[in-house]
């Protein structure tokens, strides 16, 4: 059988409360209604779990986690004592807009590999005054559930040696109907992580973003300062950043802001770290800007550049060519820098 333990913890929403309420656990046993349900809830969660998210390192940038510490030495020793450790985790972040929860951790080995399942579930807070300090009876457990036991949150970790790996993981919050995917407590205050966004597509979903808010805005001072801030973004290779702190760094305006942060598909996406990719930004990019040695710049859309400026060399040994173009004057304006 591939599940070797589970635990479950009352879990009490705490969050700012200098005094923490004890939390209640108890072994659930390999059998019956609820072991089968929670079986099922393991089996899935490696496809169910379909956000991948990572584990941030220390605030003094060394790969060390706290939450981290706490899952790896429970799946080496799956142990009430070493479990309750990460329900009070959860307990310290979780308020009463979260409501009481039970908490499933389920450990197992499939292939090779060992696997940890991490699932919250809502509870009836109609039966708390059974619980008995640090003691939960599996009668209880299977009472607290609310009817319907299909809107929960799910984190799934594996690895053939968590001391080394475990630093990703996927995760899945069953309990969002809005359009952000995952609860902010859930995947940056309990599990101290964020979201995983690879660099080119990270990099790809800022150039799709920013060539939106080009096109459709109607102001054009915002839109030659999106243009100028394309060129600038070129510069970012290889750096590790955010959307949002990305706007930050380069001193947007309130309105160009606002005008890129609208064409991103969703808010929290703003927040996703990713690594800068020059070589995806570039096939991406909504603008191609060429400068030249006597100071003029050229700038117009990537995929139409070369039927906008035709290009005619002049004096090849030079490098020097000529750019001919042609068109309705719809704006001139000073400008102090490019």
């Amino acid at each position: 059988m591939p599940i070797e333990r589970v635990h479950s913890f009352l879990v009490h929403p705490a969050k700012n409360q200098e005094e923490q309420p004890n939390i209640g656990g108890t072994r659930i046993p390999h059998n019956g209604s609820l072991f089968r349900m929670l079986t099922g809830v393991f089996d899935r969660a490696s496809q169910e779990c379909d956000i991948d998210i990572v584990f941030r390192p220390s605030a003094a940038g060394e790969q060390q986690n706290e939450c981290r510490d706490l899952l790896v030495a429970y799946v080496q020793q799956p142990t009430i004592q070493r479990g309750r450790l990460i329900a009070r985790r959860l307990q310290a972040v979780s308020t009463h807009r979260s409501g009481l929860g039970l908490l499933f951790l389920i450990k197992g080995n499939v292939d090779g590999e060992h696997r940890l399942v991490i699932s919250r579930f809502p509870a009836d807070q109609g039966v708390i005054a059974e619980e008995q300090h640090e003691q939960l009876s599996v009668e209880f457990v299977e009472r607290v559930f609310m009817k319907s036991a299909k809107a929960y949150k799910s984190a799934f970790y594996s690895s053939d040696a968590p001391a080394r790996g475990f630093w990703d993981g996927r995760a899945v919050d069953l309990q969002i109907t809005g359009p952000r995917e995952l609860s902010d407590y859930w995947i940056r205050e309990f599990l101290l992580s964020e979201l995983r966004t690879t660099g080119p597509a990270g990099t790809k979903r800022l150039a799709v973003a920013l060539r939106a808010a080009i096109l459709s805005g109607d102001d054009l001072a915002v839109k030659h300062e999106l243009i100028s801030a394309a060129n600038l973004m070129r510069g970012q290779d290889g750096h590790r950043q955010s959307t949002r702190q990305l706007i930050q760094r380069l001193g947007l305006s309130e309105a160009a802001t606002n005008a890129l942060e609208a064409a991103i598909p969703r808010a929290d996406l703003l927040d996703e770290v990713f690594q800068f990719d020059r070589a995806e930004f570039e096939r991406h990019a909504p603008y191609r800007a060429v400068g030249l040695d006597n100071g003029a710049l050229l700038i117009a859309e990537d995929a139409r550049f070369n039927e906008v400026f035709r290009q005619q060399p002049v004096n090849e040994p030079e490098g020097q060519v000529r750019y001919i173009t042609q068109g309705r004057v719809v704006e001139e304006q000073l400008r102090k820098t490019r």
